[in-house]
């Protein structure tokens, strides 16, 4: 009998995170690439065996060869932008990604691939996503050769979902919290996504999303910071790795400091926290935890600690990571289960 194979992936709109591999009992080992699918190019290659060649995957989707990876973004042009429709998960770009993700993990087959949402277009297109990516992919080997990996099941979560699985079983605390009012938070690359649950079951009527996550804020500083420089910006992506790395960006080579234009950034995720803070109700007095998580987590920190005052917030290890590690918990709890629940009725 080959393997059980169980991998989770969360094709963000700025990052598409993926397993790569997990021993039980070990942490999970995850990556991730930028979510942007440049067409690949039909030139000669150029390196000439002096420059590196870029880590970047060809996939083919309805005819078109997109090249996506971890330096996809020196295969794209100025023209590019990224796909930021509700509608992302249906469209060409998101298989890609996922057919990407799944070259990048190596493995021969996927019994479970967990894949996860946004809260707000979960329930419209989960069922349509798992039937999409449920079956036989073309995937590039390490060799250049196309192989066949087939997804033999598929389940479709909302991401905060993964954030509550990570964080309660890291800290042991999953018994304690499964009867209790939780919050998860994640703000993501376009949308700010939170879902109150009890345990796991979710309490739609309290859980949302806003079209408010890094890009609207990424937006607004990058067009603050292009007055100041008397130059529009087209790419924000240094400006991001600021905000991440604690630096300054460069442009035109010399670095500058863009902390003011930074504030102009959390004022707008004060805007969408609130947003948020509304459709909870009731300042969250029956509010057991809150857990964050997500790419955004950090720079949304304080501004969601101002509107709980009276909590105390959890954030989840390497939080851009952690949807997609309970993900993958919940898949292999899952497929635990039905193993076990097949052994029982053949006994």
């Amino acid at each position: 009998m080959s393997e059980t194979i169980v991998r989770a992936l969360d094709v963000g709109y700025g990052n598409t995170k993926y397993v790569q591999f997990h021993a039980k009992g070990s942490e999970i080992a995850c990556s991730l690439f930028p979510s942007i699918t440049p067409q690949a190019s039909v030139g000669t290659d150029l390196t000439g065996g002096v420059f590196q060649k870029r880590n970047t995957v060809i996939v083919e989707v309805n005819g078109v060869r997109y090249e996506v990876g971890r330096d996809a973004r020196l295969a794209q042009d100025a023209s590019y932008g990224r796909t930021l429709d509700a509608d992302y998960s249906l469209t060409d770009s998101y298989m890609a990604l996922v057919r990407g993700a799944i070259a990048y993990m190596g493995v021969p087959h996927i019994d479970l691939l967990v894949l996860g949402l946004p809260v707000n277009t979960h329930a419209q297109y989960s069922s349509t996503l798992q039937q999409r990516v449920l079956g036989v992919h073309k995937i590039p080997s390490p060799d250049g050769q196309m192989i066949d990996v087939e997804v033999r099941s598929v389940q479709v979560t909302p991401q905060p979902i993964g954030a509550f699985f990570d964080y309660t079983i890291r800290h042991g605390v999953f018994g304690r919290m499964k009867n209790q009012t939780n919050l998860l938070i994640d703000p993501g690359y376009y949308t700010l996504d939170w879902v109150v649950s009890h345990g796991v079951k979710m309490i739609n009527a309290r859980s949302g999303a806003h079209a408010g996550g890094m890009s609207s804020i990424l937006s607004t500083i990058g067009e603050s910071v292009s007055k100041e420089l008397g130059h529009q910006l087209q790419d924000f992506a240094a400006i991001d790795e600021a905000i991440r790395t604690g630096g300054r960006p460069r442009f035109f080579g010399k670095e500058r400091d863009i902390s003011e234009h930074i504030r102009l950034g959390k004022e707008k995720a004060r805007q969408f926290v609130s947003v948020l803070a509304t459709k909870v109700g009731n300042a969250g007095v029956d509010i057991d935890n809150i857990i964050l998580a997500g790419g955004g987590a950090e720079f949304f920190r304080d501004v969601i600690q101002e509107k709980f005052p009276n909590h105390e917030l959890h954030m989840t290890y390497e939080p851009v990571f952690a949807n997609v590690r309970g993900f993958q918990l919940a898949g292999e709890q899952f497929m635990s289960a039905r193993t076990f629940n097949q052994a029982r009725s053949a006994a």
